[in-house]
């Protein structure tokens, strides 16, 4: 018995039909708007990505009074350390190095789960891995 033959799974160049017209768009499809604006949160100007809850609006009644012995992490403003193109010295080498570039970690918090940024920093040293800032030293 002889086994029915398989379909191409392409098609030559020569069998290819052109679409109609009615079928294609007929303005060019517009970049979308800027979102980077629509990625912060209206209420604090973070990035949306960095919340697992949605903060409470400006001018919402007030969360009751946390519990005694409760620890509140709040998200601070970005401050760093170090400049861009300051000298800093990690502790386990003895020569110092430019900061390049730094940015922020998310990461979970030892003690209490919470997510919180956790600041580090890039150096001219010849290494893709970035430095925490408790690593670092003023050179």
């Amino acid at each position: 018995m002889a086994t029915p033959r398989k379909a191409p799974r392409y098609t030559a160049a020569e069998q290819q039909v052109e679409a109609p017209a009615a079928a294609l768009p007929a303005a060019p499809v517009e970049a979308p708007a800027d979102t980077t604006e629509a990625a912060l949160c209206p209420c604090c100007g973070e990035l949306l990505a960095w919340h697992e809850q949605p903060c409470p609006l400006p001018g919402a009644a007030a969360e009751a009074a946390p519990a005694a012995g409760t620890v509140i992490m709040r998200a601070a403003a970005v401050t760093y350390a170090y400049d861009l193109g300051q000298p800093v010295q990690p502790e386990t080498q003895n020569r110092a190095y430019a900061v390049i570039w730094r940015g922020q970690l998310k990461e979970r918090h030892p003690d209490t789960g919470w997510i919180h940024r956790v600041n580090v920093y890039r150096l001219n040293d010849g290494y893709w891995d970035c430095y925490r800032e408790e690593e670092l030293q003023v050179a």
